[in-house]
Protein backbone atom coordinates (compact mmCIF):
# COMPACT_ATOMS: atom_id res chain seq x y z
CA UNK A 1 0.00 0.00 0.00
CA UNK A 2 1.09 3.81 -0.55
CA UNK A 3 2.52 4.75 2.42
CA UNK A 4 1.80 7.90 4.93
CA UNK A 5 3.70 10.62 2.71
CA UNK A 6 2.38 9.59 -0.66
CA UNK A 7 -1.28 9.93 0.72
CA UNK A 8 -0.90 13.02 2.41
CA UNK A 9 0.95 15.09 -0.78
CA UNK A 10 -1.79 13.04 -3.35
CA UNK A 11 -4.80 14.27 -1.34
CA UNK A 12 -3.57 17.40 -0.64
CA UNK A 13 -2.49 18.65 -4.24
CA UNK A 14 -5.72 17.09 -5.27
CA UNK A 15 -8.00 18.79 -2.55
CA UNK A 16 -6.09 22.14 -3.64
CA UNK A 17 -6.77 21.67 -7.12
CA UNK A 18 -10.69 21.24 -6.69
CA UNK A 19 -10.89 23.81 -3.66
CA UNK A 20 -8.74 26.63 -6.34
CA UNK A 21 -11.44 25.49 -9.36
CA UNK A 22 -14.64 26.55 -7.09
CA UNK A 23 -12.80 30.07 -5.81
CA UNK A 24 -11.91 30.87 -9.10
CA UNK A 25 -15.91 30.06 -10.30
CA UNK A 26 -16.44 32.36 -7.14
CA UNK A 27 -18.59 29.43 -5.65
CA UNK A 28 -17.15 30.16 -1.86
CA UNK A 29 -14.39 32.84 -0.75
CA UNK A 30 -11.19 32.28 0.68
CA UNK A 31 -11.94 30.88 4.31
CA UNK A 32 -14.09 28.10 2.99
CA UNK A 33 -11.57 27.09 0.36
CA UNK A 34 -9.06 26.62 2.51
CA UNK A 35 -11.56 24.57 5.00
CA UNK A 36 -12.05 22.80 2.09
CA UNK A 37 -8.38 21.82 1.32
CA UNK A 38 -7.82 20.86 4.86
CA UNK A 39 -11.41 18.35 5.45
CA UNK A 40 -9.90 16.70 1.72
CA UNK A 41 -6.44 16.44 3.09
CA UNK A 42 -7.61 14.67 6.11
CA UNK A 43 -10.52 12.45 4.17
CA UNK A 44 -7.53 11.66 2.39
CA UNK A 45 -5.46 10.40 5.56
CA UNK A 46 -9.06 8.54 7.18
CA UNK A 47 -8.91 5.24 5.99
CA UNK A 48 -5.62 4.68 8.32
CA UNK A 49 -6.82 5.18 11.28
CA UNK A 50 -7.93 1.69 11.88
CA UNK A 51 -4.02 1.11 12.00
CA UNK A 52 -3.24 2.01 15.49
CA UNK A 53 0.75 2.48 14.38
CA UNK A 54 0.17 4.62 11.62
CA UNK A 55 0.80 7.91 11.81
CA UNK A 56 -2.88 8.91 10.93
CA UNK A 57 -3.96 6.71 13.76
CA UNK A 58 -1.35 8.16 16.44
CA UNK A 59 -1.87 11.91 15.74
CA UNK A 60 -5.13 11.61 15.04
CA UNK A 61 -6.48 9.88 17.95
CA UNK A 62 -3.79 11.78 20.55
CA UNK A 63 -5.36 15.55 19.53
CA UNK A 64 -8.85 14.42 19.60
CA UNK A 65 -8.33 13.53 23.21
CA UNK A 66 -6.53 16.42 23.97
CA UNK A 67 -9.89 18.00 22.46
CA UNK A 68 -12.05 16.13 24.18
CA UNK A 69 -10.48 16.88 27.53
CA UNK A 70 -10.05 20.25 27.22
CA UNK A 71 -13.45 20.59 26.21
CA UNK A 72 -14.29 19.08 29.36
CA UNK A 73 -12.27 20.97 31.59
CA UNK A 74 -13.48 24.24 30.32
CA UNK A 75 -17.07 23.47 31.09
CA UNK A 76 -16.37 21.96 34.03
CA UNK A 77 -14.62 25.41 35.01
CA UNK A 78 -17.18 28.05 33.58
CA UNK A 79 -19.25 26.41 35.79
CA UNK A 80 -17.74 26.16 39.11
CA UNK A 81 -15.90 28.25 41.56
CA UNK A 82 -13.99 27.77 44.72
CA UNK A 83 -10.29 27.17 45.92
CA UNK A 84 -10.67 23.67 44.62
CA UNK A 85 -11.93 23.95 41.07
CA UNK A 86 -8.39 24.22 39.94
CA UNK A 87 -7.40 20.75 40.95
CA UNK A 88 -10.87 19.35 40.04
CA UNK A 89 -10.50 21.22 36.82
CA UNK A 90 -7.16 19.28 35.73
CA UNK A 91 -7.94 15.92 37.49
CA UNK A 92 -11.50 16.10 34.65
CA UNK A 93 -8.67 17.01 32.18
CA UNK A 94 -6.27 13.80 32.73
CA UNK A 95 -9.28 11.32 33.84
CA UNK A 96 -10.80 12.36 30.85
CA UNK A 97 -7.60 12.11 28.04
CA UNK A 98 -7.23 9.07 29.54
CA UNK A 99 -11.01 7.40 28.92
CA UNK A 100 -10.72 8.78 25.75
CA UNK A 101 -7.28 7.83 24.27
CA UNK A 102 -7.26 4.48 26.45
CA UNK A 103 -10.79 3.44 26.25
CA UNK A 104 -12.34 5.07 23.59
CA UNK A 105 -9.97 5.12 20.93
CA UNK A 106 -7.92 1.87 22.57
CA UNK A 107 -11.86 -0.33 21.79
CA UNK A 108 -11.93 1.31 18.53
CA UNK A 109 -8.31 -0.39 17.51
CA UNK A 110 -9.00 -3.36 19.14
CA UNK A 111 -12.50 -3.91 17.38
CA UNK A 112 -10.92 -2.95 14.15
CA UNK A 113 -8.06 -4.30 11.94
CA UNK A 114 -6.17 -2.84 9.16
CA UNK A 115 -7.68 -3.47 5.89
CA UNK A 116 -11.15 -4.19 6.78
CA UNK A 117 -15.01 -2.05 7.42
CA UNK A 118 -12.82 1.61 7.84
CA UNK A 119 -11.01 0.80 5.04
CA UNK A 120 -14.19 0.50 2.90
CA UNK A 121 -16.07 3.00 0.13
CA UNK A 122 -19.52 3.43 2.35
CA UNK A 123 -17.62 3.95 5.85
CA UNK A 124 -15.49 7.08 3.97
CA UNK A 125 -19.41 7.79 2.63
CA UNK A 126 -20.98 7.56 6.33
CA UNK A 127 -17.63 10.07 7.77
CA UNK A 128 -18.13 12.41 4.77
CA UNK A 129 -21.94 12.62 5.97
CA UNK A 130 -20.97 12.95 9.77
CA UNK A 131 -19.30 16.04 8.79
CA UNK A 132 -22.17 17.57 6.79
CA UNK A 133 -24.38 17.19 10.04
CA UNK A 134 -21.43 18.71 12.07
CA UNK A 135 -20.62 21.67 10.01
CA UNK A 136 -24.62 22.00 8.96
CA UNK A 137 -26.12 22.13 12.94
CA UNK A 138 -22.71 22.16 14.76
CA UNK A 139 -20.74 25.47 12.63
CA UNK A 140 -24.19 26.83 11.26
CA UNK A 141 -22.61 26.93 7.99
CA UNK A 142 -25.40 26.32 4.86
CA UNK A 143 -26.57 23.42 3.34
CA UNK A 144 -24.19 24.29 0.33
CA UNK A 145 -21.19 24.66 2.48
CA UNK A 146 -22.15 21.64 4.50
CA UNK A 147 -21.99 19.49 1.59
CA UNK A 148 -19.05 20.99 0.27
CA UNK A 149 -17.15 20.00 3.60
CA UNK A 150 -18.96 16.23 3.64
CA UNK A 151 -17.87 16.02 -0.53
CA UNK A 152 -14.45 17.01 0.28
CA UNK A 153 -13.78 14.95 3.05
CA UNK A 154 -15.45 11.74 0.74
CA UNK A 155 -13.59 12.72 -2.24
CA UNK A 156 -10.22 12.77 -0.24
CA UNK A 157 -11.06 9.35 1.30
CA UNK A 158 -11.53 7.42 -1.79
CA UNK A 159 -8.09 8.67 -3.13
CA UNK A 160 -6.69 6.82 -0.53
CA UNK A 161 -8.52 4.10 -1.44
CA UNK A 162 -7.74 4.33 -4.74
CA UNK A 163 -4.15 4.44 -3.91
CA UNK A 164 -3.90 1.53 -2.22
CA UNK A 165 -5.66 -0.60 -4.83
CA UNK A 166 -2.59 0.76 -7.65
CA UNK A 167 0.06 0.31 -4.51
CA UNK A 168 -1.65 -3.28 -5.21
CA UNK A 169 -0.55 -3.46 -8.43
CA UNK A 170 2.69 -5.36 -9.35
CA UNK A 171 3.75 -3.51 -12.73
CA UNK A 172 6.91 -4.62 -13.35
CA UNK A 173 5.62 -8.04 -13.25
CA UNK A 174 2.28 -7.26 -14.16
CA UNK A 175 0.51 -9.07 -11.83
CA UNK A 176 -0.96 -8.68 -8.29
CA UNK A 177 -0.23 -8.41 -5.05
CA UNK A 178 -2.12 -10.27 -1.75
CA UNK A 179 -3.73 -6.89 -0.87
CA UNK A 180 -5.17 -6.05 -4.01
CA UNK A 181 -8.88 -5.42 -3.84
CA UNK A 182 -8.84 -4.76 0.05
CA UNK A 183 -8.82 -1.23 -0.32
CA UNK A 184 -11.40 -0.30 -2.51
CA UNK A 185 -14.40 -2.01 -1.65
CA UNK A 186 -17.68 -1.94 -1.14
CA UNK A 187 -18.72 -5.18 0.93
CA UNK A 188 -17.43 -8.07 2.56
CA UNK A 189 -18.43 -11.73 2.77
CA UNK A 190 -17.10 -12.63 5.87
CA UNK A 191 -18.74 -9.15 7.61
CA UNK A 192 -23.32 -9.30 5.55
CA UNK A 193 -24.44 -7.65 9.10
CA UNK A 194 -21.52 -5.41 9.93
CA UNK A 195 -22.32 -3.67 6.36
CA UNK A 196 -25.88 -3.90 6.77
CA UNK A 197 -26.05 -1.62 9.64
CA UNK A 198 -22.99 0.42 8.12
CA UNK A 199 -25.49 0.75 4.70
CA UNK A 200 -29.03 2.02 7.03
CA UNK A 201 -27.03 3.98 8.97
CA UNK A 202 -25.97 5.62 5.41
CA UNK A 203 -29.73 5.82 4.45
CA UNK A 204 -31.11 7.31 7.54
CA UNK A 205 -28.26 9.92 7.31
CA UNK A 206 -29.13 11.15 3.87
CA UNK A 207 -32.87 10.91 4.67
CA UNK A 208 -32.61 13.17 7.53
CA UNK A 209 -29.45 15.49 5.85
CA UNK A 210 -29.90 18.93 5.14
CA UNK A 211 -30.65 19.78 1.44
CA UNK A 212 -28.32 18.74 -1.27
CA UNK A 213 -30.19 19.65 -4.46
CA UNK A 214 -28.45 23.21 -4.99
CA UNK A 215 -24.59 21.21 -4.00
CA UNK A 216 -26.02 18.37 -6.95
CA UNK A 217 -26.71 20.87 -9.18
CA UNK A 218 -23.24 23.02 -8.86
CA UNK A 219 -21.04 19.51 -8.59
CA UNK A 220 -22.51 19.09 -12.16
CA UNK A 221 -21.80 21.94 -13.35
CA UNK A 222 -18.57 21.95 -12.22
CA UNK A 223 -17.70 18.48 -13.65
CA UNK A 224 -18.78 19.62 -16.79
CA UNK A 225 -16.55 23.13 -16.41
CA UNK A 226 -13.44 20.79 -15.50
CA UNK A 227 -14.50 18.72 -18.89
CA UNK A 228 -14.10 21.89 -21.16
CA UNK A 229 -11.18 22.97 -19.33
CA UNK A 230 -12.58 26.17 -17.29
CA UNK A 231 -15.19 26.94 -19.61
CA UNK A 232 -17.55 29.39 -17.47
CA UNK A 233 -19.71 27.63 -15.19
CA UNK A 234 -23.00 26.92 -16.55
CA UNK A 235 -24.88 28.09 -13.65
CA UNK A 236 -28.31 30.18 -13.94
CA UNK A 237 -27.69 33.08 -12.11
CA UNK A 238 -30.32 32.42 -8.93
CA UNK A 239 -28.53 28.96 -7.95
CA UNK A 240 -25.04 31.33 -7.78
CA UNK A 241 -26.52 33.99 -6.09
CA UNK A 242 -28.40 31.25 -3.54
CA UNK A 243 -24.80 29.10 -2.83
CA UNK A 244 -22.88 32.24 -2.68
CA UNK A 245 -25.20 33.84 0.27
CA UNK A 246 -23.11 34.55 3.38
CA UNK A 247 -20.08 32.77 2.60
CA UNK A 248 -17.19 33.63 4.03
Amino acid sequence: MANFQTHLNTSLVISTGLSVFGYMHDLYGIITAVFCVLIGTMGGLLPDIDLESSTPAQVGFFWASLGVATLMAVLYAMHRTGADVLVHTLLIWAVGFCVVRLGVFGLFSYLTVHRGMVHSVPYVAMCGLLVVYGSFWGLKTTAFVSWLFGVFLFFGGLVHLLLDEIYSVNVLNVSLKRSAGTAFKFYERKKPWRYFILYTLIAVLVFFAPDYHDTWRVMKALAISLFELGEKLPLPDELLERITQHLP
